[in-house]
């Protein structure tokens, strides 16, 4: 099928919205890739303690197609549960009133993409009962693992799983993700789809300046899972027996102001540099000036951070954890054991010592190859082929 005939329905559980604008912006780059061959549409849900009863509706075309973003009121009820069932009810509601304006300007979809199970999927469950339109499970949530163990309730686990065999497949960002999430009895046709790098957008600059090593450092900020206490710790430590780098942070979290004391008490005082949130053009330049990145988190499913240095030539230091070591090796960076500040030292003086080793357009072309737009795009455009002619 091409563009004009092939209608996809994301319904993703985050997305960026007025709440935080990065949240499930790797999703939203799908949206934005898969875009340029077939017609996307967006139904996003979320509550907001704002609304005065009943919904708001916010529509924008802002990459090129359409996105509803349906916000209703978060029940505040004396019983946990009672508030679980209302808001349940509305969130349900809520992706009706959005798919009634998707099928105004839109049409009706051919297939419907959910990004992360649960309530996201109630519309596709629908339309997949009462209309046959089959639906595509896309997991990014790290939930599922082991490290993370998140992932409890029995009905909730046996609405997952209902949900999964009524879809025609689920893709995982990584395999490590894959058996976690088999590991919970949710069963279908896995395929491995990795995230999605512009890789216009992050690339090698053309010339570096002279001046002392970059490390970059882009996360939620946060103890669990970003472990920031360990980095801000082995940092301090580094920095006691070299004064030649400096350290950019990305990113705000829930333990920003403990990063940011504790750092004004470290030797790195007077040589790092906040920047806060900040737009992904401007992360993308942060982030190619850098000699190296470090991420050093409990668990991660992938790790988008990852891949945008890679496309920017940049190696990375990270831990030995879920889906990393699927994509790093002597070529790309250094793996550390996890959850350990004397470990991390240890690679941060290793990483400062051989960084010029790495090979910029090595780390830039595995990218490409993997992870950009022409390559993940075709991947779903093959896997929504093969479920339509089924």
């Amino acid at each position: 099928m091409n563009k004009s005939n092939l209608n996809v329905l994301f319904l993703p559980k985050w997305y960026p919205s007025k709440f935080d604008e990065f949240d499930g912006n790797f999703i939203e780059n799908h949206a934005i890739s898969l875009s340029k061959v077939c017609n996307i549409g967006v139904i996003f849900v979320h509550s907001d303690e704002q609304v005065d009863g009943g919904f708001t509706v916010e529509m924008s075309e802002k990459h090129g197609f359409h996105e509803y973003r349906i916000f209703y009121q978060r029940p505040k009820f004396g019983f946990r549960l009672l508030n679980q069932a209302i808001g349940f009810l509305r969130y349900r509601k809520a992706q009706l009133i959005g798919y009634k304006k998707y099928l105004q300007d839109v049409g009706r979809p051919n297939i419907c993409h959910v990004h992360v199970n649960g309530r996201s999927a109630l519309l596709a469950n629908f339309l997949n009962t009462t209309e046959k339109i089959p639906f595509l499970i896309t997991e990014h949530w790290s939930g599922y693992t082991k490290e993370s163990g998140v992932f409890r309730g029995f009905f909730r686990k046996k609405f997952y799983q209902f949900t999964a065999t009524k879809s025609s497949g689920i893709t995982c960002v990584s395999n490590y993700l894959k058996e976690a999430v088999h590991s919970h009895g949710i069963e279908s046709s896995f395929s491995i789809v990795p995230n999605v790098v512009n890789t216009e957008l992050f690339q090698p600059v053309a010339e570096r300046k002279e001046g002392k090593i970059r490390i970059a450092h882009i996360s939620n900020l946060s103890k669990t899972p970003k472990n920031i206490h360990l980095i801000v710790e082995a940092l301090h430590q580094v920095g006691l027996q070299r004064t030649d780098f400096e350290v950019d942070f990305i990113g705000t979290g829930t333990d920003e102001e403990y990063l940011l004391s504790q750092l004004d008490k470290s030797s790195l005082a007077e040589r790092y540099t906040f920047h806060g949130e900040v737009e992904l053009p401007q992360v993308a330049s942060i982030l190619a000036k850098a000699d190296f990145m470090l991420l050093y988190s409990q668990f991660e499913t992938q790790s988008v951070v990852m891949l945008e240095s890679f496309a920017c030539g940049v190696p990375v230091l990270m831990p030995n954890v879920g889906g990393i070591p699927e994509h790093v090796n002597k070529e790309r960076g250094i793996l550390l054991p996890p959850n350990s500040a004397k470990e991390l030292e240890k690679g941060i003086l290793e990483m400062l010592h051989c960084y010029q080793d790495f090979d910029k357009s090595k780390l830039r072309n595995y990218a490409v190859e993997h992870f950009s737009e022409e390559q993940i795009r075709q991947q779903f455009i093959t896997l929504y082929n093969q479920i339509l002619q089924k």
